[in-house]
């Protein structure tokens, strides 16, 4: 019996409460159409996972603005026929006593000018280089307008669609955590220059969503605490700095996409968990992401004073992941039979994007 993780959580502004501290993590498929709407295929899956026994289920990075689409099957919630879809999955999802919630995002300077046919944008200009072959085009005053009133448009839309919340993707180097960036970030009007400038924009967003619609219904952030790969700018006490100003708020939790929840802070001796639980424990719910597998690394992560953790690659092969760590039943690791993914509700496109993911999927041979 895993203790922590099947006691119960209450969203305490909110006044909501989830049967569980299990969240299923927003997973990239690729399984909406060329116009953003979403696949039977990708649904199904989401309700495996409702069935499954997740407490909190986080819906896939979803488009919120033309311009912003960063991948092929990306989904998006900027139409009627995209709001009845998220219906479906809402509906799904309360079915099974779970809560629902869609991830409101925007590109930034990594949308794709093939499928976007314009240069990507983001808080300051880049000149064409290997990096933005057509550069980066600086948003101004007008275009944060529109684009913060996007993501309250849809945030509407999920509200009307039957949704529990949305949480609001800055993290990963996106358009909103390239506004937190201050290497990106070079502005030096209200956007720009000081943490509450830079933080300013995602502000504006909770704000306008908690005019428009009731209290009970949940806003997160994700942010990334610190570098990554080749990302730069992402540095952790701007982070933590953010994570305080929005907790200052009324936002319902902070989502940090660890990476590793196990490793130790760049350049320093402490672990990066610790850094962030001890910088914001009993400001904010916490929801921490990355490297947890199986319920014993929960459990670490949990005990360490997290709220609430978010299961990406292992629910892949495990959508009834909360069941099996619960019960002792031993979970199916990577790589993936993509027969197994296809029971779980992955359609081909689905399997395809994954299987290129060194080491998750094992494409079967085709019959001869």
């Amino acid at each position: 019996m895993r203790q922590a993780l099947n006691s119960g959580f209450q969203f305490a502004k909110a006044g909501v409460r989830l049967k569980n501290r299990s969240v299923l993590a927003p997973l990239t498929h690729n399984m909406s159409d060329s116009h953003g709407n979403p696949s039977p295929a990708e649904l199904d899956w989401l309700e495996h996972c409702a069935n499954g026994g997740f407490g909190l289920l986080i819906a896939a990075a979803t488009q919120v603005w033309p311009g912003g689409r960063c991948w092929q099957g990306q989904p998006a919630l900027m139409t009627d026929l995209q709001q009845q879809a998220y219906s479906r999955f809402a509906e799904a999802t309360r079915a099974h006593g779970a809560l629902a919630l869609v991830q409101l995002h925007h590109g930034g300077v990594r949308a794709a000018p093939a499928l976007n046919g314009t240069a990507p944008v983001g808080p300051s200009s880049e000149a064409p280089d290997s990096r933005y072959p057509l550069g980066v085009t600086e948003l101004d005053e007008d275009a944060i307008q529109q684009l913060i009133g996007a993501f309250v448009t849809a945030a509407e839309r999920a509200y009307r669609a039957g949704l529990d919340g949305v949480e609001l993707h800055a993290a990963h180097y996106y358009l909103l955590c390239n506004f937190l960036n201050p290497v990106l970030n070079r502005r030096t009007d209200r956007w720009g220059g000081s943490v509450e400038n830079r933080t300013r924009i995602l502000i504006e967003i909770i704000r306008g969503i908690r005019q428009q619609l009731p209290r009970q219904f949940l806003v997160g952030v994700r942010l990334s605490p610190e570098n990554y790969a080749n990302v730069v700018g992402i540095e952790l006490q701007n982070q933590l700095a953010v994570a305080n100003l929005l907790a200052a708020e009324d936002i319902d939790y902070v989502h940090f996409s660890m990476g590793d929840s196990f490793k130790l802070a760049n350049g320093k001796n402490t672990a990066l968990l610790s850094e962030v639980i001890n910088a914001l424990t009993g400001k904010t719910t916490l929801m921490m992401a990355g490297n947890i597998r199986d319920g014993e690394a929960a459990e670490r992560v949990l005990s360490a004073g997290a709220d609430l953790v978010a299961i990406g690659t292992s629910a892949l092969g495990n959508p009834d992941w909360i069941y099996k760590v619960t019960n002792g039943v031993p979970l199916v690791t990577p790589p993936f039979a993509d027969t197994l993914l296809q029971a779980h509700g992955f359609n081909e496109a689905g399997i395809t994007y994954l299987g290129a993911v060194p080491g998750l999927v094992v494409i079967s041979k085709p019959k001869t």
